[in-house]
């Protein structure tokens, strides 16, 4: 759930009389699309990353009241930051993986979730370097910059707005709606993981949420082209 991500919307269902292993497979000339476009590489989100990072600064000295790294090693040890991060991003991400994958009214969520991340170069341990991108610089920017600004509720519906054209809401549907919501769910409890434990803590949380979506996703995406 990054705000960094950039993907398009072309996978569509197939007709109707067609199966495949969990609904996910593509047909070949939805293959054949996307092997004509090229990857989205990881340095590309950690240029992001340095982008977000550096408004972060900008919007800190402007209207902060405390230094970005003074907000950064606030908070519980960093060691304990680190492990409440993974059990709430764990906590956050398994549950709603599960959920997905194995409730059949959520089937065309998947797909549509699937959807916006076909495009990411998920090789190897990419998934992971895009997690922390993503963790590091939404949370400085977001969490550290503007929630000390706005307020948890706020920047919380910035956070929703920013996934934007990550999430297509361009074209609302029911599903992206639902994916709008969680957004928004999420970026309150990052909200709330920054205030009472560390900023430190919320990047974990973050960017462990984000490994799971995308492994998970891999890992999703091979199956159907296996199938296809």
């Amino acid at each position: 759930m990054s705000f960094m991500r950039v993907s398009d919307s072309r996978i569509t269902e197939k007709s109707s009389g067609s199966t495949s292993k969990g609904n996910l497979q593509f047909t070949h000339s939805q293959m054949d699309q996307i092997a004509q476009k090229p990857l989205i590489r990881v340095r590309r989100f950690w240029a992001l990353c340095a982008f977000a990072i550096a408004l972060a600064f900008v919007i800190n000295a402007a209207f902060g009241d405390r230094t970005l790294p003074e907000v950064l090693i606030e908070g519980q040890p960093i060691a304990a930051q680190i492990g409440w991060g993974v059990a709430f991003g764990l906590a956050i991400s398994v549950p709603s993986t599960v959920v997905v994958l194995c409730v059949p009214q959520f089937s065309s969520l998947r797909r549509q979730l699937l959807d916006l991340v076909r495009r990411l170069d998920l090789d190897a341990l990419n998934p992971l370097w895009i997690s922390l991108s993503a963790g590091i610089g939404e949370e400085i920017l977001f969490r550290g910059a503007l929630q000390p600004i706005l307020g948890i509720w706020w920047t919380s519906f910035i956070f929703t707005v920013a996934h934007f054209w990550s999430g297509q809401f361009q074209s609302m549907n029911w599903q992206k709606l639902i994916y709008a919501a969680s957004v928004f769910v999420i970026g309150l409890l990052l909200g709330y993981v920054f205030s009472e434990i560390g900023l430190i803590a919320a990047m974990v949380t973050h960017a462990t949420v984000d490994v799971v979506s995308l492994f998970t996703a891999r890992r999703l995406l091979r199956v159907s082209s296996a199938y296809a």
